[in-house]
């Protein structure tokens, strides 16, 4: 019984054109799934069938340069990201799901993993650009083997790329 577990567990991964996965994209897929890190990618991305859309779909800015997915990995600021105030007063960064005539679905960033609400629009007192949120990958330390790792997985779910990404293409 135990052995079609590991069959399973053993089993290579392809991309949506059918490619396998890379030495260099498998790490990246570590990094961007790793829960034992509470900034994991995955935690407000979903590529390929694996984590939580909440922010951004990344395959769309797979084909950029890795020196400008890196400034968007590690930027401290986004567009996405705002600050939603309450008129109960609970000030809180987040990013707005989907918008009604009558509510808002919002993703509350101060919680790990993101936490969905709906608020009225009657309960919302202000949404403004952010200016204090950070996108989480801006404090981990990443090293550039790590970020190159990062976008070869990003890139072979988005398109099957296997080239893969030298560490010196994200100073």
């Amino acid at each position: 019984m135990l052995l079609p577990i590991l069959v399973l567990a053993c089993a290579p991964a392809f991309a949506a054109d059918g490619a396998a996965i890379t030495e260099q994209a498998a790490r990246g897929k570590a990094i961007f799934n790793d829960a034992s890190k509470k900034t994991q990618c995955a935690t407000c991305h979903q590529l390929g069938k694996e984590g939580t859309a909440v922010g951004p779909d990344l395959s769309q800015i797979a084909r950029i340069s890795p020196k400008a997915l890196v400034i968007s990995i590690l930027s401290t600021r986004t567009v996405h990201a705002k600050e939603v105030q309450l008129k109960v007063g609970r000030k809180f960064p987040g990013m707005i799901a989907k918008e009604t005539d009558i509510d808002l679905k919002i993703y509350d960033l101060s919680k790990l993993p993101p936490e969905e609400m709906t608020v009225p629009k009657t309960a919302v007192h202000a949404v403004r650009d952010n200016g204090t949120w950070k996108h989480p990958p801006e404090s981990t330390g990443y090293t550039n083997e790590q970020l190159a790792d990062v976008i070869a997985y990003i890139r072979w779910v988005s398109y099957g790329d296997t080239k893969g990404v030298s560490p010196a293409e994200v100073k």
